[in-house]
């Protein structure tokens, strides 16, 4: 038996897939849509391009200061805080504003009120409503 060899045809482009005419109308629309942004970009933004450089030598800035151990620094505003809330002390001397302990404040709170603060509606009798 003699062997078939099989003719391989030659690679080309299919005319009928896409037609040259296609091709150059997609490229002529690109490069027209990239042109109409840029001029649409430059007519927004017209002082984009200017270049604004620093005047030298530049600012000095201090170096960030970093905790040496944040939780010792974490006790020590806790403990200060709240010495703050059970100690009492002047806030502002002058127009005699003072600050007294937590515990003491909201016990006199709970026992006067607050001044000013509106009184709560009287409660209505059960299956009533209420005003």
């Amino acid at each position: 038996m003699a062997e078939e060899t099989l003719a391989i045809p030659t690679a080309q482009r299919e005319a009928r897939d896409v037609s040259r005419r296609f091709i150059i109308t997609a490229f002529v629309l690109l490069l027209s849509g990239v042109a109409i942004v840029g001029l649409l970009c430059w007519w927004i933004f017209p002082r984009a391009p200017h270049d604004r450089l620093l005047a030298y030598p530049p600012p000095a800035y201090p170096a960030p200061s970093l905790q040496a151990s944040p939780p010792q620094d974490m006790a020590r505003f806790y403990r200060q805080e709240m010495e703050r809330l059970n100690s009492v002390g002047w806030v502002d001397r002058a127009r005699g504003i003072a600050h007294i302990p937590i515990a003491q404040a909201m016990t006199m709170i709970a026992k006067d009120g607050i001044k000013d603060w509106p009184k709560p509606s009287p409660a209505a009798p059960p299956g009533q409503p209420s005003p």
